[in-house]
């Protein structure tokens, strides 16, 4: 049986690819609402976020014999849970999408909450919710709008967003949608992640550009993967090597 570390589009397309290799998989995602992935696939599904003791008792419940993680590029905690296990590891990660010179990239959060990019200014966030809290004390000093998940509007609030600051939406977002986004709430600053295509970073420098508006781009942390890949026919020979 293999864990399945999902949660994104790539982790459906590792679903459907195994299934068709006959590798029986359980697969993990934090919310209900991406159960959806994996609509029509033979393999199992499991909600809730993970410590390591819920590791070890899915391990054990599942019989897990080898792992594939195509968790999101930020999501270190289960990585590293993952890692930790000591079984058979393939990390598959997303290509990450080239900067084009007016975008900024920095090493953490920790770079970006400074008054060179924040105070006074008109910001939008694209962060996820985990980072949301980070924001907070700035609420004073500047205008902030934060995008997330619908799933996860409740957790936004509670970080210490109103209401009328956060727009609930599924990315990708369409150009079009992200101009006129910006074009309304008079956005100066976007301060999103170095997610790959999937996190819409192409389609953001491309509207910075046009409008003028400051991308500032969260590098991904750095983990020691024991196995690494972008192909999807390495996570098909890593599956075949499994007996």
């Amino acid at each position: 049986m293999l864990w399945l570390v999902g949660g994104t589009s790539e982790s459906r397309t590792i679903a459907r690819a195994i299934s068709a290799e006959g590798c029986s998989w359980v697969a993990t995602v934090t919310t209900k609402p991406a159960v959806r992935l994996y609509a029509g696939l033979a393999g199992q599904v499991v909600v809730g976020r993970l410590d390591l003791q819920a590791v070890t008792e899915f391990l054990a419940m599942h019989k897990v014999t080898a792992i594939i993680d195509a968790s999101h590029p930020f999501a270190t905690g289960v990585s590293t849970l993952a890692i930790g296990t000591g079984l058979p590891y393939l990390r598959f990660e997303r290509p990450e999408t080239p900067l084009e010179a007016d975008t900024v990239l920095l090493p953490d959060f920790d770079a970006v909450l400074k008054p060179e990019y924040l105070a006074g200014r008109c910001v939008l966030l694209t962060v996820g919710i985990k980072a949301l809290p980070r924001f907070v004390a700035w609420q004073e000093r500047a205008t902030l709008w934060a995008r997330v998940l619908p799933a996860t509007v409740a957790e936004a609030i509670a970080a210490g967003f109103w209401g009328n600051q956060i727009m609930a939406e599924h990315p990708p977002i369409a150009a079009d949608c992200e101009r006129a986004l910006w074009k309304k709430l008079q956005i100066q600053t976007v301060i999103t992640k170095a997610s790959g295509e999937a996190g819409g970073v192409a389609v953001k420098q491309a509207v910075a550009r046009e409008l003028g508006v400051q991308l500032l781009v969260i590098a991904r942390p750095k983990i020691a993967y024991p196995q690494q890949t972008a192909a999807l026919d390495d996570v098909l020979t890593f599956c075949r090597s499994l007996g």
